[in-house]
């Protein structure tokens, strides 16, 4: 194969080599989008797929996607796991572990002024709206909104689909945030396209996930990614609660006394309600 390279063209062969090199970029690009990005013309991508034994590009990114959904899709994952042969003691190690690993990776790749900028956006914002439609990313999204709106009673997170989703996100407008959290391959193409249209309305878009090639990352202004979980795909939910909680802390700090205030308030409420032993 080494030979037979070096006879092709040299803008060519680099296309080649990433196509081959970047399977997932594959998966989610259509050839327009990698020929801007490889700066050539969008006939070389194809010609690029046609050298690599494909009919062209339209099978080659089949066939990627196809790998690329059961790489990411986390019930394969969970399916092939069973299949190990570790006693359950030793997964439950690993599982841990794993949990320590992402968190420490997140925190080494999340920049601090991104959690300070998405606060901001959220404190100055007239509505923000937080999409957690799949199980995982619903108990961030209930936890994130939750605690947000003790002090900005314009937050409000989507957990369900229904019509409401839809009202929500055709309302939105400039001054509103919308922040999509997904894991995995990004195969919830509600919150993807809930994300576009918030844009097109000219909303700024957030999405927290654990993919540098997540399709929800299309229609994002912002990107906050977690460490990547591997076979423990579940583990995606420590990296990103890590970073809601970061946001949470930021956030309450821009507000200063009134924060405070709002929080003395809550307290308060409690108390009268009996809410702790």
């Amino acid at each position: 194969m080494e030979k037979d390279l070096e006879a092709i063209p040299k803008k060519l062969r680099r296309v080649i080599k990433y196509l081959t090199d970047n399977p997932d970029d594959v998966a989610i690009s259509t050839s327009r989008d990698l020929a801007k990005k490889l700066d050539v013309n969008p006939a070389t991508i194809v010609r690029a797929s046609k050298e690599l034994g494909y009919k062209g590009y339209t099978e080659l990114k089949q066939d990627k996607k196809n790998t690329f959904r059961k790489k990411n899709n986390p019930y394969e994952i969970i399916l092939e796991s069973l299949e190990d042969d570790s006693s359950n003691g030793d997964l439950i190690k690993k599982s841990m572990l794993k949990n320590i690993e992402v968190l420490n990776d997140t925190v080494a790749n999340i920049s601090v002024k991104d959690i300070e900028t998405v606060s901001k956006l959220i404190h100055d914002s007239d509505r923000t709206y937080i999409i957690g439609l799949l199980p995982s990313s619903r108990a961030i999204a209930g936890f994130l909104g939750g605690e947000l709106r003790t002090y900005h009673p314009g937050v409000l997170e989507i957990m369900t689909v229904n019509i409401f989703l839809f009202d929500f996100i055709r309302h939105c407008k400039p001054g509103d945030v919308v922040i999509g959290i997904s894991f995995g391959e990004g195969l919830d193409k509600i919150t993807g396209e809930s994300l576009k249209k918030a844009q097109a309305n000219g909303a700024t878009t957030v999405v927290i996930t654990d993919s540098t090639v997540s399709t929800l990352l299309q229609s994002a202004d912002h990107k906050l990614i977690t460490g990547l979980p591997g076979e423990f795909v579940y583990s995606s939910t420590i990296g990103a609660f890590n970073i809601a909680i970061a946001i949470i802390h930021s956030f309450i700090k821009l507000g200063g006394e009134e924060y405070k205030e709002k929080l003395d308030e809550t307290q308060q409420l409690m108390a009268e309600k009996n809410i702790w032993y």
